[in-house]
């Protein structure tokens, strides 16, 4: 299971690499990157998922399960970063507690490790719709919870309200529901998008990183972020569903796919587009992505045996 894992995560630190070098060597301005990530791709993404899912959608259950669950802890981490910090760093740290990295990291790594197995198709259904709620998450709660961090309630709200993946996502379900199929002659095309999505999200970690000729990483931010996502979260996430629900297999691997995964590098793109410490964003997620090399199939390993 490690090298299943290992050479994801190197890929994935190495896009983020390369966006620190292209944000140093050209200068690029990671905010215009940001908006169109969550005002073109994202909303693109979200559609084409659901859309192009195997499951049907009954499966929306997963997605409304895993939004709540991931809300409660958001406001779990926010209460605790209150103690820790008195300053805008505690919204941050709440927005990224609430769940980790879905998209990039349990999305590919249930297709490559299930795909074609006993349990691969339901599982594989399962983390595309927890994707869906995943995405919703980042640019509605998350969002809210870091604008909060400079804004007042109202401009907070307003500014979530103009997030266009919730939008999607419903147009999808509709969609769904009714048997749109996207024609061929786009398929292929949209595709590009959700490949485009995972590359500049990713990117855009390194390119925060690159905006600082002299990076002081804030350890007591990363430490703290670390055993919130890694340790309690992951502890919590496990407990709560194998002791309380009958989970199918794929649901208990999926459960524990999304328990352990490394913090939402989405986080990151919210920060910079609120500019509420991006670096500490990418700082935190860099090395909890860092850590995913041992914490993921040891998790995995332990809970799945």
């Amino acid at each position: 299971m490690f090298l299943e894992i290992l050479p994801r995560v190197a890929f994935l630190i190495a896009v983020s690499l390369l966006g620190w070098y292209s944000g140093r060597k050209f200068k690029i301005n990671s905010r215009d990157i940001t908006s169109l990530l969550i005002y073109v791709f994202s909303p693109i993404v979200c559609f084409v998922l659901i859309l192009k899912s195997p499951a049907d959608v009954s499966y929306v259950m997963y997605s409304v399960v895993f939004y709540v669950v991931s809300c409660i802890f958001a406001l779990l981490a926010f209460g605790v970063g209150k103690l820790l910090w008195k300053d805008n760093r505690a919204n941050l740290f709440g927005a990224a507690g609430g769940q980790g990295n879905v998209g990039y990291f349990v999305l590919p790594l249930a297709i490559g490790m299930l795909q074609g197995t006993k349990y691969g198709a339901e599982a594989i259904g399962i983390v595309v719709f927890a994707k869906v709620a995943s995405s919703i998450y980042e640019f509605t709660m998350a969002f809210y919870l870091t604008a909060r961090g400079r804004y007042s309630v109202k401009h907070s709200l307003i500014l979530v309200a103009r997030m266009p993946t919730l939008h999607a996502a419903i147009l999808a379900l509709i969609a769904k529901y009714f048997g749109f199929v996207i024609p061929d002659f786009l398929s292929s095309g949209l595709d590009g998008f959700t490949g485009g999505y995972s590359i500049l999200g990713m990117m855009i970690i390194g390119m925060s990183l690159a905006k600082f000729d002299k990076l002081i990483p804030d350890w007591r931010f990363i430490f703290y972020s670390i055993v919130w996502k890694h340790v309690i979260y992951a502890a919590a996430i496990i407990t709560l569903f194998s002791h309380l629900l009958h989970l199918s297999q794929a649901e208990n691997i999926v459960m524990v796919m999304l328990a352990c995964n490394p913090l939402a590098g989405n986080i990151a793109a919210v920060a910079t587009a609120l500019d509420v410490h991006p670096e500490k964003a990418a700082c935190a997620i860099m090395v909890s992505t860092l850590l995913a090399i041992i914490t993921v199939p040891l998790t995995l390993s332990l809970v799945l045996s």
